[in-house]
């Protein structure tokens, strides 16, 4: 017969802490580039929050074997160093699909915390970068989804036309005279690709310029078959980390509307 107080499910505020604390370490390890699947626990008996993370998933184990927590070979010494950080965790090894996963229960809501703050603070700095640039990309309208890391760069994908001239805008490009020949709204005009090559080359030394480095700017404008699924855009492609920042930096100083959102990276 189930224990009345241990199935009890927690009271609210109980409940809100720990799924305030679950979402504190998901934005912990997604703004690191690990995926990571944490769960708040519903009952009084349950660990506060439970963490596992994927070791077949790209970018985990140079996170665990990096800068960031050991080796998964066994998890004594992740418990080990959770314990020198103040984290009060079980951890273990366990199978996870057709591979395996680090589970980490963790005791309270404030260990789960404290766990978010341990990862931060291991994020590479090409991560706190990309961090950096997204949100000043979103501070003045230009989405940043296509912001990613890789291999220690951050690679900024493509931004569509209209964005492309925020952005030249905003680096203080201002309008040139090309401008008024491009015609950018008609994505049916089999011959817009041109337009979309001129802006590129256009956009490159400004953004080169602004972050202290060759990015390339090259066009990609949409073929025929794909027009009427997505607009013509433009790659600024791999910036290294301090490009990324300095670029952030020039959008931050820029004085355009929401600009100064770019100044650091979302809150967790």
């Amino acid at each position: 017969m189930p224990n009345a107080e241990v199935d009890a499910p927690l009271d609210d505020v109980a409940l809100q802490e720990r799924q305030a604390a679950c979402r504190a370490v998901g934005t912990a390890f997604r703004d690191s580039g690990v995926h990571a699947i944490p769960k708040a626990g519903r009952t009084p008996d349950s660990a506060a929050v439970t963490v596992t993370i994927p070791l077949d998933w790209p970018d985990v184990e140079r996170f665990l074997t990096g800068r960031g927590l050991p080796s998964p070979d066994a998890a004594a010494p992740l418990r080990h160093l959770l314990e020198q950080h103040g984290v009060d965790a079980q951890v273990a090894v366990v199978e996870f699909g057709p591979g395996t996963a680090l589970k980490v229960e963790l005791a309270t809501g404030d260990d789960a915390v404290r766990l978010a703050a341990f990862v931060l603070d291991r994020r590479s700095d090409a991560h706190s970068a990309a961090l950096r640039l997204k949100a000043a990309f979103t501070g003045i309208g230009i989405s940043a989804e296509h912001i990613f890391v890789a291999d220690g760069a951050v690679l900024v994908g493509d931004i569509d036309i209209q964005d492309a001239l925020a952005l030249y805008a905003v680096l203080g490009g201002g309008h040139v005279e090309e401008f008024d020949k491009l015609d950018l709204d008609d994505r049916w005009d089999p011959e817009g690709w041109r337009d979309v090559e001129t802006l590129a080359e256009l956009l490159g030394p400004v953004v080169s310029k602004a972050s202290g480095g060759l990015l390339a700017s090259t066009p990609n404008p949409a073929c025929q078959g794909c027009i009427s699924s997505r607009p013509h855009r433009i790659t600024l492609g791999r910036a290294s980390p301090e490009q990324a920042l300095l670029l952030a930096d020039a959008i931050s100083a820029s004085g355009a509307p929401g600009a100064a959102s770019g100044a650091g990276p979302p809150a967790v």
